[in-house]
């Protein structure tokens, strides 16, 4: 009638075949991670060199303006401490630093947005 070595045999391909299909499943979201870590560490690095080359270009243009190098990279030196500053005072606030961490959950692991 039923033979047990065949539903067993049966049994243990199909739990061969989802244990296959899941490992491929969780390579693939892996991957996935990975590669939105990498655009994010790429977009970080250029965003620094833009803001190096930005700054750079700043300090030089106030240098013209005030007759003065050393003037200019104060003034954006200052600018900078200020910015610094303020981060400093906003680092505790909750908003921002939920809004943050919503961002990179949504961009990393490639969440819906929330409306």
């Amino acid at each position: 009638m039923f033979n047990v070595s065949e539903i067993i045999q049966t049994v243990k391909q199909l739990i061969d075949v989802r244990v296959q299909m899941v490992k491929e499943e969780i390579n693939e979201q892996v991957a996935g991670i990975m590669a939105r870590i990498f655009l994010l560490m790429l977009m970080a690095t250029v965003s620094v060199m833009v803001i190096l080359f930005a700054s750079l270009s700043l300090a030089f243009y106030l240098s013209e303006l005030m007759y003065s190098t050393y003037k200019g990279f104060l003034y954006v030196g200052l600018i900078y401490l200020m910015v610094f500053v303020l981060m400093y005072f906003l680092k505790d606030a909750q908003g921002i630093v939920s809004s943050f961490q919503k961002f990179l959950k949504m961009f990393i692991f490639g969440g819906k947005k929330e409306d």
